[in-house]
């Protein structure tokens, strides 16, 4: 009996997934599937035996599994990504009048509210001096925590998720808040999943740090006033941790590092900076982890946007 069904090009694709020598294949993650380049062939032997015509073989890998993170086109994969991208932002603005300029130029409402000489000035107000808190003045990354566990952002939250890594990393992963079910962040699917697709970056496991945005491990929701604090103690932790480049994950955080005026999707992948450190930002760590696509369009878009990782 004939078989119904033909799987010739199912064994070639699984038996060109075992050539490449893993010892675990994650079907899922675009980045687990480059293949490595094979070591050079030795010098073949004399063949006395009357020629033969070779025959073309088509390969064992399908094409769309061979590729590289920094030559193939992102917009040839993905449909809804940028279709080019800056390897750097410019965020400055357009040249416009100043407020100034435009008080003191033609405009005739602006000559009706200018002051005249017989009028006297108002008094000004009194300065009102804002006191510094306490982490501002730290001087160590010990000093740092210990000081922000008595600020008013992290009251009555009791245990915080602080840094875990390397000094200097060379990555500094920044999410949003520490994982749900608690532990340590390396120990996660999404952490497991980070230190993977850095690696296949040449960036080891021993060089990648991770810190929070919000450390306490109970979830709440954040004023902005509170966020203009996180985000004075972030730059703070920035340096002492004194990272070579950043990543943040997750559009919500990217709005709360670099404010509500940019656009997540321009800007996902690209060069950026943040308190003097590299800084680029991709989507969130947690939900890449469980979604298929969302991997796939870190790999193949956003991240080879950015000059930080093509060294």
């Amino acid at each position: 009996m004939p078989e119904e069904f033909d799987f010739a090009e199912l064994r070639k694709y699984l038996r060109g997934q075992i050539d490449m020598g893993d010892s675990e294949v994650f079907l899922d993650e675009p980045w687990t599937l480059v293949k490595r380049a094979a070591p050079a062939p030795s010098r073949p032997a004399i063949n006395t035996a009357p020629s033969v015509p070779a025959r073309n073989v088509a390969p064992s890998v399908p094409a769309s599994a061979q590729f590289s993170p920094v030559t193939n086109n992102p917009a040839a994969n993905v449909s809804f990504a940028a279709t080019s991208a800056p390897s750097a932002i410019n965020t400055s603005a357009t040249s416009a009048p100043s407020a100034s300029a435009s008080l003191a130029g033609e405009s005739p409402a602006a000559s009706l509210f200018a002051p005249t000489g017989g009028l006297a000035a108002p008094a000004a107000r009194p300065a009102v001096k804002k006191t510094a808190s306490a982490f501002e003045s730290a001087e160590s990354l010990d000093a740092f925590y210990a000081a922000i566990k008595s600020d008013v952002v992290y009251a009555n939250v009791g245990d915080l998720a602080l840094y875990e890594g390397p000094a200097n990393p060379k990555i500094l992963l920044l999410l949003p808040a520490p994982p749900a079910q608690g532990g340590p962040f390396f120990a996660t699917p999404a952490g497991e999943m980070l230190v993977r697709l850095f690696g296949s970056l040449s960036i080891p496991a021993e060089s990648i740090g991770v810190t929070f945005f919000y450390k306490g491990r109970t979830a709440r929701n954040i004023p902005a006033l509170l966020e203009a604090t996180l985000k004075k103690m972030l730059a703070k932790e920035l340096s002492f941790i004194a990272p070579s480049v950043m990543v943040t994950f997750g559009e919500p955080l990217f709005h709360q590092v670099f404010g509500k005026g940019k656009n997540f999707e321009e800007h996902a992948g690209t060069d950026m900076e943040f308190s003097g450190v590299k800084t680029c930002s991709l989507v969130d760590a947690y939900a890449m982890s469980q979604d298929k696509q969302l991997k796939w369009v870190t790999w193949k878009v956003h991240i080879p946007k950015s000059s930080y990782f093509k060294a």
